[in-house]
């Protein structure tokens, strides 16, 4: 009996180190690199660090931080994927300059496993997207043969906003705000018009605007035994948008995980159904867009005024040699120039606050001036600058032709 406790605890042990060694991660120095030599460039070449470490070790773009010098906790910061994550254990060498640019080595820690917990990983999106706001409406239909119109805020946007609501997803109220608003976005829903669903969502001060519609149409009848049973053929469509840039980032049908049957229940049960088993793959497909463009970088809507085409094609050539632009100058490219307000699109892969960092240190020289720039609006994937222009100070040793003093005679 002893000895079959013993190998109990010996496999027990086993057991325990293989969990420990399945859940730890690999540890590597990596250097980080950043075009220019300001703060936000020593964070940016952080990102840097921790993005090729995660390549080197996942071969893929999964990133979190948590930064320690001597061992004392700085900062926590996680950028994840599904594939894993990462996190800096120590700084080595705190950012260094060297000619124009700023260098970092981290000790890195990787892992290249997929978050165990679902929310959590959710809750680490959210945080990192800014927990952005959202407003929802579903209209809902339990006997599309009647003569009754679908309806809003019924059962099935009830239960998906309460969903909502225990993943901690701020929902704006609809009911604090006037009449003009809510119908709107009632009209932008059922127009399925993204760019009028974008705009009233706005007007709510919403970052996403959820579209809904849900229908129950009763089906054929089984026979089981002595006992009919009605069968319900139940969808849910629903339309996830961007609403600063009326992009769409869910479009999907969904349906209940089992066919639904009822004996003596009607169209309202299987409405209930079907977004109780739709709520969590409909946020969870939400996480998943937010997610992507984390990964492998989002649209930026930029706004620069004043501004003429011959200061963007100069703003261009310097703000493409930053590492958070992808794709060179497509990364950087001019949609619309009129009344000298230039809307720009911006191929961006680290966090909105960071470019807005690298805008507010920028300066580019043109013609003899000093191009600087202030940050006046900022939203979850838009933001709007304001050019100003200095003059080019000249160095003292320089003021005179050609760099040297007159001789004295």
């Amino acid at each position: 009996m002893a000895r079959i406790l013993m190998i109990m605890t010996l496999l027990l042990s086993f057991a325990a180190v293989v969990a420990f060694a399945a859940d730890s991660g690999k540890r590597i120095t990596i250097v980080g690199r950043a075009v220019g030599t300001t703060p936000a460039a020593a964070e940016e070449a952080k990102l840097d660090a921790l993005r090729e470490a995660v390549r080197r070790v996942c071969g893929s773009l999964i990133n979190a931080q948590s930064e320690t010098s001597n061992f004392t906790l700085i900062r926590d910061k996680i950028l994840e994927q599904p594939v894993g994550f990462a996190r800096v254990v120590k700084i080595i060498k705190d950012p260094q300059i060297m000619e124009g640019f700023t260098q970092v080595q981290l000790e890195v820690e990787v892992f290249p496993a997929k978050f165990k917990k679902r929310w959590a990983e959710f809750a680490h999106i959210m945080q990192r997207e800014g927990n952005p706001r959202c407003v929802m409406i579903v209209f809902e239909d339990d006997d599309p043969y009647d003569a009754i119109p679908p309806r809003p805020n019924g059962l099935v946007q009830t239960e998906l906003e309460n969903f909502f609501l225990q993943k901690n997803v701020r929902l704006m109220d609809k009911a604090v705000t006037d009449e003009v608003r809510e119908r709107d976005l009632r009209l932008a829903a059922k127009s399925g018009d993204a760019k009028k669903a974008a705009a009233a969502g706005a007007a709510f001060k919403a970052d996403v605007v959820l579209l809904g519609e849900a229908e129950a149409k009763p089906g054929d009848s089984i026979k089981l035994g002595e006992q009919t049973l009605k069968r319900w053929n139940v969808t849910l469509v629903i339309r996830a948008i961007q609403t600063d840039s009326a992009a769409i980032l869910v479009s999907r049908t969904y349906r209940p995980k089992k066919m639904y049957t009822t004996a003596s229940g009607s169209g309202k049960d299987a409405l209930t159904r079907v977004a109780k088993d739709s709520a969590a793959d409909v946020l969870s497909d939400v996480a998943k867009a937010w997610r992507r463009r984390a990964t492998v970088g989002k649209m930026i809507q930029l706004t620069l005024e004043p501004c003429t085409r011959r200061q963007f094609k100069a703003i261009q050539i310097e703000i493409i040699k930053m590492k958070g632009i992808t794709g060179g100058k497509d990364g950087f490219r001019l949609r619309e120039l009129t009344n000298s307000i230039a809307s720009i699109e911006i191929n961006w892969k680290y966090n909105l606050n960071q470019l807005a960092d690298r805008f507010e240190e920028l300066s580019v020289r043109l013609d003899g001036e000093r191009l600087v720039f202030e940050v006046t609006e900022q939203s979850a994937n838009r933001i709007t600058v304001r050019l100003q222009t200095r003059p080019l100070v000249v160095p003292a040793s320089q003021s005179v032709s050609g760099g040297r003093s007159k001789p004295s005679l």
